[in-house]
């Protein structure tokens, strides 16, 4: 799964986003100053940084410089964190390389996220099943570095999911003994939402269910439902990817 690393010294607000970004696929390594920030990024580059300015020990300026002198570090894409927001704050945590600029106090939690999966070319799918056993060859099948996929097994909170989370694509898992999967590709579609996320159905039978994107028969479920959510989602198997697997979570 794409490795996070949060450089944050608020445990409240690191405990905040540490939840957030692991529901949403992501593995998340924690570092509560500066200079523990930095030694864990030169000793086991992650895929994508989060760094606070205001830190003990070295504050994240410093840190963005020493990022930047370090060819193991160097094309990390780090994006910043902090109440510190002025203008100039803005344009030296830029100049020093950092890929993007979030203030505490005005940009949402979503939206961070949101915008770190863009500008890190990831890609999210919503996999909606009743259990771990059916969520597992879903999983294998999705199986790719730039794919982050997300589990709902309470499928009253499918819709939720969908309209917090906003995937790229759902996976909808309609074999028995799910009885109300047609309930809930209307409850996708018909939300706003979500109404233009392509669905994709998993059926013990190949056959149409109505407002589905595409369906694929379980027995197909390992040679078809990679090819046709890649499509949907326009990912390619050939894509650079910067993290090595997807991630999972219930």
């Amino acid at each position: 799964m794409p490795r996070l690393l949060l450089i944050e010294d608020n445990q409240h607000i690191a405990r905040i986003y540490s939840e957030k970004f692991g529901r949403e696929g992501f593995e998340v390594i924690t570092a509560h100053d500066g200079e523990q920030g930095l030694a864990a990024a030169q000793s086991q580059p992650p895929d994508i940084i989060l760094l606070d300015l205001m830190l003990p020990k070295m504050s994240g300026f410093d840190v963005l410089k020493q990022l930047q002198a370090d060819s193991r570090t160097s094309s990390l894409p780090v994006f910043v964190l902090s109440n510190r927001a002025w203008p100039d704050d803005v344009q030296q945590a830029l100049a020093l390389g950092a890929r993007q600029f979030y203030s505490k106090g005005s940009t949402s939690m979503q939206d961070i996220v949101m915008q770190i999966r863009s500008e890190c070319g990831l890609k999210k799918v919503l996999v909606l099943t009743r259990n771990v056993a059916g969520a597992t060859p879903i999983l294998q099948a999705l199986k790719h570095p730039r794919l982050l996929c997300s589990v709902v097994m309470v499928l009253a909170e499918a819709g939720a999911a969908g309209e917090r989370g906003l995937p790229d694509a759902v996976v909808l898992d309609a074999r028995p003994p799910v009885a109300n999967a047609t309930v809930l590709l209307q409850q996708l579609k018909g939300s706003h939402a979500t109404a233009a996320t392509p669905v994709i159905a998993i059926t013990d039978q190949p056959q149409t269910m109505f407002r589905a994107d595409a369906c694929v028969g379980s027995g197909q479920l390992s040679s078809d439902l990679r090819g046709v959510v890649f499509e949907k989602i326009r990912l390619t198997e050939e894509a650079a990817a910067p993290a090595p697997a997807l991630a999972a979570t219930a």
